[in-house]
């Protein structure tokens, strides 16, 4: 992508926008270059346009992802305290995983200091560390990411461009290079350490630089399985068949309950170590031996007061992994419909669920859910209720979304 330096609103609001085609194109995760956030500042000459990881923006984007629903890897220029580093932040689920700093600075980054340390990061099963730009050139960086445990190298960078370019045959050349240095590094890098890399660039003009984008996935015979196409700014959408899944896979079903007048009955779900909350209908865990009928029935005696209760038919299906209480949990959910007369659940019942993490239930027009942007799942619920409304029923291999 293309980052402007010092422009954080900007630089923000673009961070979103690819989250959010990211999610629509069925993404667990966006993986942005380094600086994306800040642009390629110099501290010696740019302090202000440093930032820390308590700033608004990045405290904003931190929540997108819970907003957007994708995860995110990007790059800052982060002040901390009297020091400097260039630092990769990871965020899921409107928490900050944790950072990487720089461990091997690059010409003109005196200003920074480099870092000593080396993270890996978790998404569901899957284990990535990154490697930032002038790493790639040297094998401890390499080494340590693999050593602890990385099944995918994020390889995000920013080499900025000596002279500005002015010509087609300008930006092939800067491409050219970074081709012949960076892709082949990380194509290097994989082979040898027999892992996934994923390459992002920095790309096009910048106030007083220019980046040559490259954008790549490399398997881990050092084969490169996609790419953009040049040093113009694009999206790379690629599929790394490492599966985030956290075994036991959890089975569950949930019974969207719509009364006479179309309300639905939604559980308010929260995560105490995010503070995150979130509004779904109720349901839980197959346990063995039950098919999806006992498991709703069961549930819905559990949760509302209610075995009594005409469940049927199945409207979908959804699944994820995601992190709650610190851990996280893989879940594949069967949805059914169950059309009802209105009833009240019992205060003392709901208080009774509270260490099963329900901190509320009530009932909900699709007026009330659209008016006050509460977080549900699936996150379109809304249309899934607009269209039971209309009589227009998902097919129950159909799925829901996150």
């Amino acid at each position: 992508m293309q980052c402007e330096k010092g422009d954080l609103s900007g630089n923000l609001a673009r961070h979103v926008t690819l989250m959010e085609e990211a999610r629509r194109a069925g993404c667990e995760l966006a993986v942005l270059p380094e600086f994306s956030l800040t642009g390629s500042v110099d501290p010696r000459t740019q302090p202000e346009q440093t930032v820390t990881l308590e700033h608004p923006a990045v405290e904003e984007l931190v929540d997108a992802t819970v907003a957007v629903g994708v995860g995110v890897v990007f790059g800052l220029a982060e002040r901390r305290d009297s020091s400097f580093s260039i630092t990769q932040a990871y965020a899921q689920s409107g928490e900050l995983f944790g950072v990487q700093r720089k461990r091997h600075l690059g010409e003109g980054e005196e200003a920074y200091t480099a870092s000593p340390e080396t993270s890996v990061f978790g998404l569901g099963s899957v284990r990535f560390g990154s490697v930032i730009c002038a790493e790639s050139g040297v094998d401890f960086t390499w080494d340590a990411t693999a050593a602890a445990g990385a099944q995918l190298a994020l390889m995000t960078s920013a080499p900025g461009l000596h002279g500005r370019r002015a010509t087609e045959t300008d930006w092939r050349d800067g491409f050219d290079w970074w081709e012949s240095c960076g892709l082949a590094d990380a194509r290097r890098h994989a082979a040898r350490l027999r892992i996934w890399v994923a390459m992002a660039t920095q790309a096009g003009s910048t106030v007083d630089e220019d980046f040559p984008g490259i954008a790549a996935l490399v398997d881990p015979n050092g084969d490169v399985v996609d790419r953009l196409p040049d040093w113009r700014p694009g999206h790379l959408v690629v599929d790394v068949p490492l599966t985030v899944d956290v075994e036991p896979v959890r089975r569950a079903v949930r019974v969207l309950l719509v009364d006479e007048v179309g309300r639905t009955l939604l559980a308010q779900y929260g995560d105490d170590v995010t503070g995150q909350r979130w509004w779904v209908p109720p349901g839980g865990g197959v346990e063995a031996g039950e098919d999806d009928l006992a498991c709703a029935t069961r549930e819905l005696l559990e949760e509302v007061g209610r075995d009594d209760l005409p469940v049927g038919p199945c409207i979908g299906r959804r699944g994820g992994t995601f992190p709650v209480d610190g851990t996280w949990l893989s879940q594949r959910e069967r949805w059914y419909l169950c059309r009802c007369e209105h009833f009240e659940v019992d205060a003392e019942l709901v208080a009774s669920l509270r260490q099963e993490g329900t901190r509320d239930m009530r009932w909900w027009s699709l007026e009330q859910i659209e008016a006050e942007q509460i977080r549900t799942g699936p996150r379109t619920l809304a249309d899934l209720l607009r269209g039971v409304r209309d009589g227009h029923l998902p097919e129950p291999t159909d799925d829901l979304g996150l």
